[in-house]
């Protein structure tokens, strides 16, 4: 029989439960009942077939990449993760906790968080949770102990790539999957930590040469650089520089290309060619930025020999290539004669995974320019942590399992003693 106080009826598939059950299972739903000042108190869930689901399935990859103590280094602590979704799903949002204090939510990549260490601190214990765009949570905990004299470490440098798939009929492949890639380094399989291909943005350093040479077709690459600017995606990073014997910045990175579209019709040719200054220079602005998720690219227009640089090819590409940066090139103009400029933006292409492009017809630019969107929008984002931290040149080799397929990527690093 009821409580007096609640309510008069109870539908038939409901019972009553005796105070001391705090919750049981019956037709209808959940029924949950407590006693407080005499009082049963009945809350009712009702079931429905038009109730969401309680999501079921797989959950993210989660694994724990930093902290380790195999290392020393010295405080703050960098925790970082790296966390995979199911194919056709999307990573909402990644909780970190240490001795359950939670360090706060990160909702793109890199999930990292950096904490001071209590000086007296001989164990902590981490825990990170990820959650997809289903519901779907998965966590990973670790114990992480303090062996003496050591303290914990940062994770040693990644090593970055752009990687390009292209079929037997010169077509970019979209649609490869991390299980298709294996990595060597030096010839020692790698774990790729992280892989991305269009969900990842571009930042891209443009570098159009505005040497005296470039004054009779500066007007038609300006023109086919603002429709290179319109195919780029709404989250595309995007640095206006020119260049001649030093370099001006138009615009800082921005993805309102249509800003960066207005700069550029106001440059004007003048002065001599410091091609290599450039393209450093370039690559400084790139890696000035934070956020390592992002497939990163410099775009060189030019139609001359370097004729001013104090940087020399060779240590331009070193810094370039070891920051994984890929650069694509147009080549324009008589000087593509001599075969010099030519071989030049040959090697700074190879070297770094991109594409050189020669054109000495300026009314063409336009379908150039439209190639080269095409290949740097189809580039996937590569990293991985090398186990072999010797100095020196690293070569890398990675191979795809799907037939038919090359793939283009840098040859390889240079480890230095700062790295």
């Amino acid at each position: 029989m009821p409580h007096p106080d609640t309510i008069a009826t109870v539908p038939s598939n409901i019972r009553i439960l005796a105070p001391e059950g705090l919750m049981r299972r019956v037709r209808s739903g959940f029924i949950r009942s407590r006693v407080s000042s005499g009082i049963t108190l009945i809350c009712l869930v009702l079931a429905s077939p038009l109730a969401a689901q309680v999501p079921t399935g797989q959950g993210p990859e989660v694994k724990l990449v930093t902290p380790r103590i195999d290392l020393p280094l010295d405080d703050p602590v960098v925790i970082q993760a790296l966390v995979r979704p199911m194919p056709g799903r999307s990573i909402t949002s990644v909780y970190a906790f240490v001795d359950d204090v939670e360090l706060g939510v990160r909702t793109r990549a890199p999930y990292r968080w950096v904490i001071p260490l209590d000086d007296e601190a001989t164990v902590i214990h981490i825990r990170v949770v990820a959650k997809d765009s289903v519901g779907i949570e998965t966590h990973i905990e670790e114990m992480v102990t303090r062996m003496p004299g050591m303290r914990f470490t940062a994770e040693v440098p990644a090593v970055t790539l752009n990687l390009a798939a292209i079929d037997n009929n010169e077509r970019f492949i979209s649609d490869l999957g991390v299980g298709e890639l294996s990595i060597t380094d030096n010839g020692e399989p790698q774990e790729i930590l992280d892989f991305a291909r269009g969900e990842a943005p571009l930042r891209i350093s443009i570098l159009v040469d505005q040497s005296n040479s470039m004054a009779d077709k500066m007007e038609e690459t300006i023109a086919a650089l603002g429709k290179f600017l319109d195919q780029l995606g709404p989250d595309d990073q995007v640095k206006l520089m020119a260049f001649n014997d030093r370099v001006t910045s138009y615009t800082p990175f921005t993805n309102v290309h249509e800003l960066v579209a207005s700069f550029a019709q106001v440059i004007q040719p003048e002065g001599s060619t410091a091609l290599y200054d450039a393209v450093l220079y370039g690559y400084r602005q790139i890696a000035s930025q934070q956020d390592a998720r992002e497939r990163r690219v410099i775009f060189v227009l030019t139609d001359g020999d370097d004729r001013e640089s104090r940087n020399d090819l060779t240590q331009v590409l070193n810094q370039v290539r070891n920051g994984g940066v890929t650069i694509f090139a147009v080549g324009q103009g008589d000087a593509l004669g001599d075969g010099d400029l030519r071989d030049i933006l040959l090697e700074m292409a190879e070297q770094t995974g991109g594409e050189a492009f020669f054109e000495r017809d300026k009314n063409k630019l336009d379908g150039v320019f439209t190639q080269i969107s095409v290949a740097m929008r189809a580039l996937y984002l590569v990293s991985y942590r090398p186990t072999d931290l010797t100095r020196g040149w690293h070569e890398i080799d990675v191979k795809v399992s799907r037939p038919g397929l090359s793939l283009r990527h840098k040859p390889g690093y240079d480890r230095t003693a700062t790295q």
